[in-house]
């Protein structure tokens, strides 16, 4: 990114961005109020990011988790707690060390965060779809910028 820390961000610009974001979230559904019928319905906001993170590859365990999610580990396990009860996860033990619980995507787990991510990809996908093929090199450079919290 070209701005420097120290250069002030414009009032206006950060309307802008403010109110484009909210329509993008309305437009593209992504609102929780707007959520019936679809892949996110009945979640909550950190059973979603869960979802997402232990459908990553590798052994993940409640402080892998809150780790990840920059979270508490009250926090993830009760979130564990509502999505084991949907049947979406469930802990194990591990196999060499017992003191540590494993957590892994059951079969509707798996199915509801592969639904999750083709919903997000679609999403993507319609969004860039409005844009010229330089616009979209580029907004999608400048949003991994921000999302990799670079200043320069």
């Amino acid at each position: 990114m070209t701005r420097s820390p120290a250069e002030p961000v414009d009032a206006a610009q950060i309307e802008d961005l403010t109110a484009s974001v909210a329509a993008l979230m309305r437009q593209f559904k992504l609102e929780p109020g707007m959520l019936a019928g679809s892949a996110y319905a009945d979640l909550h906001i950190n059973d979603v990011s869960l979802l997402k993170i232990v459908a990553e590859p590798g052994d993940w365990t409640v402080r892998g988790l809150a780790q990840s999610l920059s979270a508490p580990d009250s926090t993830v396990s009760s979130a564990l707690d509502r999505l084991e009860g949907r049947g979406l996860v469930a802990r194990r033990r591990h196999a060499t060390d017992r003191r540590v619980m494993v957590v892994e995507l059951t079969a509707d787990g798996a199915a509801l965060a592969e639904r999750l991510r083709a919903g997000e990809l679609d999403n993507s996908r319609r969004m860039l779809a409005r844009l010229s093929a330089q616009d979209r090199a580029e907004i999608v450079r400048l949003m991994a910028a921000i999302a990799r919290g670079e200043t320069d």
